[in-house]
C-alpha cells in the first residue's frame, strides 16, 4: 500500500470483507486499500456526520432474523418492534421491504432446509485471521447468515441479495465466502467484536467440516442459488489459486478513480484526483451530513421525494423490459463502441448495416440483432450529427464516470456524461436523447428540461476538467431526424441560467430529512411503488398524460408532445425509460 503519507494508523492491521472482492475493473483501488485498513484514518481531522434516517435497512433484517432464529420471536412482531426502538428514523418505504424481505428469507430458509436437512442457525459468524500480534493482523470476514450441522461436518454461509441471486460459482467474492466457511473459527462474544477487536477472540478449533456450502438468498423474489457445495481442501485450492491474488491486488491499491466511493474515503481529503469544486451547487450550507447526488437522485426527488429515498437506500426495483430502455440502452452501448475505435474515427452508413444482413456478426455491433433492428433508425440519424466528424477531434472518452466534491454544500456530485472530447482543443461535453417522437425540447428549455445540461455547464465553469471554458450539447434523435443544441459556458447568460436550475433542484433535497410521498399518475410507473404505503392506486390501462407528454407506461415510449413539456413531465419520462439496476452494495 502507498497511501502512508496521506492516511495515519497501523496498515499492517488489515480486515477484508470478501465481498470487497465484486469490486469491478475501473472502481478506485486506493479506496478498497484503505477501507480494508480499519485502524488508518485520514491525516485531516474530520468529524463524523451520520445520516438523520435509518440507511442501511439491510441491517435492520439481520436483526430481525435473529430475533427469530435464536429467540423464537414471531417474524412480524419483530419488525414492529425493530423499526419502532431503531436509534433512527426508518422511512415507511423501507420498512415495508423490511418486512418483506423477512418474511421471504425465512420462506426461502424452509425450502432449503428441507434440501439439506439437520443445519442450525450459527449466532457467531466465522473469521479467518492470522496474527502475530496485536500490531499486525491479516483478516478475512464473510457477512451474512451462517449454520451448520450439530456434527460440524457441514458448514453453510448464506449471502444475502436485496432482490435476487447475482453471483458465481468462480467469482472471488464467492471463493473467499467458501474459503472463510472452510477455514474459518468461530468469533465469540458480541458480533460487533468482529470488527473492533485484534485479534478478534475465537473458540477452539473443532471438527474441520466436511463439506462447505455457499448459498445465494434472493430477498425479494424468494429465489435461491447453491453456488458452491464442497470439500474444504477443493474449496482452498480454488480460493489459493483465483481469489486470493484478487485480494492481494486489492489490498495494494495503486490507482484512483473518483465515483461514488469518494463520499465514505478516508482519502477523500487529500485526494489529487477529486476535483474540488465549492459552491458548484449553489446551496448555502452543509447539510445534515456528506451525501451524494446526481441528476438521476433529481429527477427522482422531482416526481416524488419517497422515491428518492427508497432508491438512495437501494430498495429493490421493479425490472423494466420496456421498449425505451432497450432501444436507449443499445443505442448508447453502439455508440460507446464506435466512439471508442482508435484514431476518433467518425461514424458512416457503412458501420450500420442492414439487420438482415449474413456478415451481421462481423460489423462488430455490441448490442443483438434484435435490439439493434430497433435502434438503426436512430443510428442513421446520428450520423448527420456525429460528434467524432470535422473538425480536429482529439481525447475522446465516450460514457466516462466523474465526481466532483462540492465542499461548501458538502455533497459528492456524480455525472454521466455521454462522451468528452476537445475539438480544437476545446472542451466538449455531450448528451444523447432518443425519442420516438420530436420531444420539443429547444435551446430556450433545454437547460430546464435536460438538467444534466445546466449541470455539465457548471461543472464545466467551476474547473471540475481543469478548464473553465467549453461547450456543452444535446443531441437528440428520433428515427427520422438528428440536431445538436450547443451552449457556450463563457455565455454569462448560459451559466447563469445553468446555476439557477441546478439550484433549483438540490435545495429542497439538501434539507429535507422526511421524504414524504407525492402520490400521483407517476405512481403507476415508479420502480420502488411496491414498498410505497401512499402510492396512488391509478388505473393501469390508459395512457400516461403530463404536461403535454402522452407516454405509453407499457413500453416507456412518448408517443405525442405538445412541445410545452415541464421539467417534472420530463423526469417522468426519464424514469419510465431508465434501466433498474441489480447492483448490491458490497457488503
Amino acid at each position: 500500500m502507498t497511501l502512508r503519507s496521506e492516511l495515519v494508523g497501523n496498515p499492517n492491521i488489515v480486515r477484508l470483507s470478501a465481498s470487497m472482492l465484486d469490486r469491478r475493473e475501473g472502481d478506485c483501488g486506493d479506496f478498497a486499500a484503505a477501507k480494508a485498513r480499519p485502524d488508518v484514518r485520514s491525516q485531516v481531522f474530520e468529524r463524523r456526520r451520520f445520516a438523520p434516517w435509518e440507511s442501511f435497512p439491510l441491517g435492520l433484517v439481520m436483526q430481525v432474523l435473529d430475533a427469530v432464529e435464536f429467540d423464537g420471536a414471531d417474524v412480524d412482531e419483530a419488525v414492529m418492534r425493530a423499526v419502532e426502538d431503531n436509534r433512527d428514523p426508518v422511512h415507511p418505504g423501507a420498512a415495508r421491504w423490511i418486512l418483506h424481505a423477512c418474511r421471504t428469507y425465512l420462506e426461502t430458509a424452509e425450502s432449503l432446509a428441507a434440501e439439506e436437512d439437520g443445519l442450525l442457525p450459527e449466532r457467531h459468524p466465522r473469521i479467518v485471521q492470522r496474527s502475530g500480534s496485536s500490531a499486525e493482523m491479516r483478516a478475512l470476514t464473510a457477512w451474512g447468515r451462517w449454520y451448520g450441522s450439530p456434527d460440524g461436518a457441514v458448514v453453510e454461509f448464506r449471502r444475502m441479495r436485496l432482490r435476487r441471486p447475482l453471483g458465481r460459482a468462480d467469482d472471488p467474492a464467492t471463493l473467499a465466502m467458501a474459503y472463510v466457511a472452510a477455514a474459518g473459527d468461530r468469533a465469540v462474544g458480541s458480533t460487533q467484536d468482529l470488527y473492533r477487536s485484534v485479534p478478534v477472540p475465537v473458540r477452539e478449533p473443532g471438527t474441520s467440516p466436511a463439506r462447505v456450502r455457499v448459498v445465494e438468498v434472493g430477498l425479494t423474489d424468494g429465489t435461491a442459488a447453491v453456488l458452491v457445495d464442497a470439500a474444504p481442501e477443493d474449496v482452498r485450492h480454488a480460493y489459493l489459486s483465483s481469489a486470493r491474488p484478487v485480494a492481494t491486488g486489492l489490498l495494494a491499491g495503486g490507482h484512483r478513480s473518483p465515483g461514488g466511493d469518494c463520499a465514505d474515503c478516508k482519502l477523500r481529503a487529500s485526494c489529487g484526483a477529486l476535483p474540488r469544486t465549492p459552491g458548484l451547487l449553489g446551496l448555502p450550507d452543509r447539510g445534515t451530513h456528506r451525501r451524494t447526488w446526481s441528476i438521476t437522485t433529481a429527477r427522482q426527488y422531482q416526481i416524488c421525494p419517497a422515491q428518492a429515498h427508497m432508491r438512495d437506500l437501494r430498495l429493490p426495483v421493479e425490472e423494466s423490459e420496456s421498449t425505451a430502455v432497450r432501444r436507449g440502452l443499445a443505442v448508447h452501448q453502439w455508440l460507446e463502441a464506435a466512439h471508442s475505435r482508435p484514431g476518433a474515427r467518425p461514424c458512416t452508413s457503412d458501420d450500420l448495416p442492414d439487420p438482415g444482413a449474413d456478415d451481421f456478426a462481423r460489423a462488430g455491433a455490441p448490442v443483438s440483432r434484435d435490439d439493434y433492428r430497433q435502434a438503426r433508425p436512430y443510428l442513421l440519424q446520428h450520423l448527420r450529427v456525429c460528434p467524432l466528424a470535422g473538425r480536429e477531434v482529439t481525447q475522446v472518452v465516450p460514457e466516462p464516470r466523474l465526481a466532483a466534491y462540492d465542499s461548501d454544500a458538502d455533497v459528492l456530485v456524480i455525472a454521466n456524461p455521454d462522451l468528452l472530447r476537445r475539438v480544437d482543443g476545446r472542451l466538449v461535453y455531450r448528451e444523447q436523447k432518443t425519442s420516438a417522437v420530436d420531444r420539443g425540447i429547444t435551446a430556450e428549455n433545454a437547460l430546464d428540461l435536460v438538467p444534466q445540461l445546466a449541470l455539465a455547464v457548471c461543472l464545466i465553469a467551476d474547473g471540475a476538467f481543469g478548464d473553465t471554458g467549453g461547450l456543452v450539447e444535446l443531441e437528440q434523435l428520433t428515427p427520422v431526424s438528428g440536431d445538436v443544441i450547443t451552449f457556450d459556458v463563457a455565455d454569462p447568460e448560459v451559466l447563469a441560467s445553468a446555476r439557477a436550475v441546478v439550484s433549483d433542484h438540490t435545495r429542497a433535497w439538501h434539507r429535507d430529512i422526511t421524504f414524504r410521498p407525492a402520490p400521483g399518475p407517476w405512481c403507476r410507473v415508479c420502480p420502488v411503488t411496491r414498498w410505497c404505503p401512499d402510492a396512488s392506486e391509478a388505473g393501469e390501462d390508459a395512457l400516461l398524460v403530463l404536461d403535454g407528454l402522452v407516454i405509453d407506461p407499457a413500453t416507456g415510449e412518448i408517443l405525442r408532445s405538445s412541445g410545452r413539456a415541464s421539467s417534472r413531465a420530463e423526469a417522468v419520462a426519464e424514469t419510465i425509460a431508465a434501466p433498474g439496476s441489480d447492483d448490491d452494495p458490497a457488503f
